[in-house]
């Protein structure tokens, strides 16, 4: 997982959301596709019921966390945390996504605390109109990691991504 070093440009959609992960230059050497821990409520989806609940990781669409997965720094050896059978942090991370701030160290999700979509998503991140739920990097705690608070559209934030 890695922290974007430039601002996201958030009236892409999801594929622009993914193409500013694998063209950014704090992209670990070596390859590797990555998508943006965003969500839309339509292309890309965590979880339908807080914490996955009902339906488990059949509830993901284009999601970027798998099941029962050890997700590390993209220094390879500082581990973030362990997904749970549906996909998710449902503890506390064990370390912080990132501890280098380039600028803001806010990060877009468009998910709520629990994992589900928020409507705070920017029109399905089509626009610099309206709101954006957002994270923090510097966080610990999945709430704060996912769902810190809400922004503008317009506001600059980083975009967290996952290796594929």
């Amino acid at each position: 997982m890695f922290v974007i070093k430039s601002n996201a440009v958030l009236n892409v959609g999801i594929s622009g959301l993914d193409n500013q992960c694998n063209s950014d230059e704090n992209k670990p050497s070596g390859g590797g596709t990555y998508k943006a821990m965003v969500a839309d409520g339509a292309n890309r989806i965590a979880c339908t019921s807080a914490n996955c609940a009902t339906g488990g990781s059949s509830e993901h669409i284009d999601w970027v966390l798998k099941p029962n997965k050890e997700y590390r720094r993209a220094d390879g050896t500082t581990v973030v945390g362990n997904t749970t059978i549906n996909g998710i942090f449902e503890s506390d991370l064990t370390n912080e996504i990132s501890l280098v701030v380039n600028g803001t160290n806010f990060m877009i999700t468009g998910l709520n605390a629990n994992w589900t979509n928020s409507p705070n998503d920017c029109s399905n991140f089509s626009t610099n109109t309206g709101n954006v739920s957002f994270g923090s990097q510097l966080e610990k705690t999945i709430a704060n990691v996912i769902a810190n608070g809400n922004t503008t559209c317009s506001s600059s934030r980083k975009l967290v991504c996952v290796e594929q």
